[in-house]
């Protein structure tokens, strides 16, 4: 796994070392290597951005930058972060101990990344705004024409806000836009955005009521700050006046084209208007630099008709800057069209901009909008139909014109694609105008090839990585394929995505993928399909111990069972939701029937099924109290677990033996179990495993007499299960800290 902020941080780390005991790097590199067991080659590996398999070279590493280079808790806390560290907390105290005050809690955005390569500052709008989220009122309102710059002034404040010793300073910052699918905001996509940006996915599948309950309950235990851009294209009225009544000490900040007479009550209005001459001729200045036309920079007073015939609209300076460009005239004669502009002035600059589009330039503005928020060039290039030189040339062209804003990703990936709000509602209006069904087809095609090596990719898990930029696409693509009646492509989507959604923890109640792949096999008669993929939707239900929403769907999973013989693995993952089922309702005999009489069927599917259904029978064993069996057959799956290469089964299977371990009073042995599997839990962000970790920590660390360390275990454990929605753990995990919590009584 490689991230470039880890070697970046690392390699500051091994040069503070150098530069403070007057050594070379080869020689920093060679006794660092001697200390882990590794060449000097290794490291330098690990300076480029490649995270060490394991913990301990991180540990290793960190101590010597800490105690050798002399560098701080912040440097400490961003490197084990990027590190994906398990448990960083005990090595950040052990290493750099805090003084005193209590440690800050992380905080959660969703920002997008920026589109602009310079932020052009506007102090009066920047200080105004801020000053309106100092207010007692709900809502700050950035109220303006289009392209005025209220998403680039909405984004630059909100990250401010995130700054230590920021006026006003927030905890977490959500971030909501109509822009990419005007219309679909509502009050729920806008709870269920807020429960995952602050790590609450589990939220997302609770009844209305009990979601907007639970999410008000974060906002009035955190400042969160929720900015809701293009407002004026949101049609939930309900929306409206849920923000108007946010808790504190949270607030909204909106932006919007129009101003609503409802924003009259508990509102702070800024009426953003077009920017100041200094202000314009920074942006001009810099845009002509990307344009590479600087000559043009050097009489400030030539171009200062630009800015009056533009009124000072960020957006639409650009455009013309670009037309500029690309009509070959002389610049009197691009003011004089500006004045003459016939409707509005964006409008007018949109048209005269599709007018300098070659067919391949515009062929990939109009595949644009079927990215919610943005598009890889692999992605795009398919998509539009356009490749190689030709695409580069039309994305240039497309960047220079404004109409296609480039978002930066690291120095190891491509850049991504966005697109402003009002571009991006011009070029939908123009693929309404003229529909291409291809363009759709190619879209659902590049997807389909892009989820289906990953799969149920239990032999690899870092395959998941490669869906989590495209998440946000994929969702949008599974419901045009569900509304559009795409049966066929609704199930290989699925199939591609159903694992990754699963250990992701995206357990969403709008759209479960294998409820979707369900209900689409049902429309095509596929009865083998539909049972697999409901079976599924089971399992993912009773990990959340939601035993009304099972029992809506068991009935048809019977009657599909009834209808005809199911294929081996079909029947197989059926008999296991049964199981999953009992389990659920705690009768344990009846899951264990289960599971033992589908036994022989498993070991004829497949080693890995075979697998899973014997953990299941130990498991069923331990809650029947019989640890020893329990503990014999786990070894034995271990075995089998490590010999087929199924990491989520051999994490699975030590996570239980290091329970009875600790039931028998073995805690060294259990302690070495937990820690050699954090390691690949949370490589893997299988929050499902690392919840049940650090919840058996809880318990390790009370048996040590440690009661500190495991309120704080148990904690972390509690907040996720309350994250994934997993209600029964959380309750047991709740009642354990309340025990902890509980004072003992003298001579007790």
């Amino acid at each position: 796994m490689r991230n470039e902020t880890f070697g970046r941080l690392l390699k500051a780390g091994l040069s503070s070392i150098a530069a403070c005991e007057g050594k070379t790097a080869p020689i920093i590199e060679d006794e660092l290597g001697d200390l882990i067991g590794v060449t000097a080659a290794s490291i330098q590996r690990y300076k480029a951005g490649h995270i060490p398999p394991d913990a301990r070279p991180v540990a290793i590493l960190a101590e010597a930058a800490v105690r050798r280079g002399h560098l701080d808790r912040a440097w400490l806390q961003a490197l084990l972060h990027a590190a994906a560290y398990p448990a960083p907390a005990g090595l950040i105290d052990r290493l750099c101990p805090s003084s005193g005050t209590a440690r800050p809690a992380r905080v959660y955005q969703n920002l997008p990344a920026p589109t602009y390569s310079q932020f052009i500052l506007r102090p009066q709008a920047m200080s105004d705004v801020q000053d309106g989220l100092r207010q007692r009122s709900a809502v700050a309102l950035i109220v303006s024409l289009g392209g005025m710059g209220k998403t680039s002034l909405a984004r630059e404040v909100a990250a401010g806000c995130l700054l230590d010793g920021a006026q006003p300073r927030f905890d977490a910052v959500v971030w909501v836009s109509d822009a990419d699918r005007p219309g679909t905001t509502t009050l729920s996509s806008v709870l269920d955005e807020i429960a995952r940006t602050l790590d609450y996915p589990g939220f997302t599948a609770f009844e209305h009521e009990e979601k907007r309950r639970e999410v008000e309950q974060l906002l009035r235990r955190s400042r969160v700050l929720l900015v809701v851009d293009n407002f004026e294209t949101v049609l939930d009225g309900a929306l409206l006046g849920w923000l108007l009544r946010l808790p504190e000490p949270s607030k909204a900040l909106i932006t919007s084209r129009e101003y609503s007479r409802a924003f009259r009550n508990n509102t702070f209005v800024l009426e953003l208007r077009g920017m100041s001459d200094g202000e314009a001729g920074e942006l001009i200045r810099a845009r002509l630099r990307v344009l590479r036309m600087e000559q043009l920079a050097g009489d400030p007073a030539a171009l200062a008709p630009l800015v009056a015939a533009t009124g000072g609209n960020p957006k639409a300076i650009e455009i013309a800057l670009g037309c500029l460009k690309y009509e070959h005239r002389p610049f009197p004669a691009v003011i004089d069209d500006l004045y003459a502009a016939r409707g509005t002035l964006v409008d007018d600059l949109f048209s005269r901009c599709w007018s300098l589009l070659d067919e391949a330039a515009r062929r990939v503005l109009l595949a644009m909008p079927l990215f919610p928020a943005s598009a890889g060039p692999a992605a795009l290039a398919a998509v539009s139909a356009v490749s190689a030189f030709a695409f580069d040339r039309a994305v240039e062209r497309l960047t220079d014109l404004a109409l296609l804003d480039v978002q930066p990703t690291d120095l190891h990936s491509p850049p991504r694609y966005t697109l402003h709000p009002l571009v991006r509602a011009f070029a939908g209006a123009r693929l309404a105008e003229q529909p291409d069904a291809a363009l759709r087809d190619r879209w659902v095609l590049w997807y389909r090839a892009l989820v289906a090596p990953v799969g149920y990719c239990w032999a690899d898990p870092s395959r998941l990585e490669r869906l989590d930029p495209e998440r946000e696409t994929i969702q949008a693509l599974l419901h045009w394929c569900a509304t559009q009646e795409r049966h066929h492509d609704v199930i290989a989507l699925v199939d591609g995505v159903g694992y990754y959604y699963y250990i992701r923890g995206l357990w969403r109640d709008d759209a479960p993928p294998n409820l979707l792949a369900a209900q689409a096999a049902r429309h095509l008669g596929d009865t083998v399909k539909e049972a697999e993929t409901l079976a599924f939707h089971i399992h993912t239900l009773s990990a959340q111990g939601n035993i009304v929403a099972m029992e809506e769907y068991l009935p048809r999973l019977h009657e599909l069972t009834a209808a005809g013989a199911l294929p081996d693995e079909v029947a197989f993952n059926v008999q296991h939701a049964l199981a999953l089922y009992a389990m659920t309702r705690q009768d344990v005999d009846a899951a264990q029937a289960v599971w033992l009489r589908s036994l022989r069927q498993a070991e004829g599917v497949s080693a890995l099924y075979f697998l899973i259904q014997r953990q299941w029978v130990a498991t069923c064993l331990y809650a029947k109290g019989a640890r020893v069996p329990a503990q014999h057959l786990l070894r034995e799956c271990l075995r089998d677990a490590e010999r087929i290469g199924s990491q989520r089964c051999v994490s699975f299977c030590k996570i239980r033996l290091a329970a009875i371990d600790l039931d028998l009073g073995e805690l060294p042995a259990a302690a070495a179990l937990l820690a050699d599997t954090r390691v690949t839990v949370y490589r893997y962000q299988d929050r499902e495993h690392i919840a049940e970790i650090q919840q058996l920590t809880a318990r390790l660390h009370q048996l040590r007499g440690d009661v500190s360390a495991a309120r704080l275990a148990l904690a972390e454990a509690a907040d996720l299960f309350e994250r994934l929605g997993m209600r029964p753990q959380l309750a047991r995990a709740r009642a354990d800290l309340a025990r902890l919590a509980a004072p003992v009584a003298v001579g007790a």
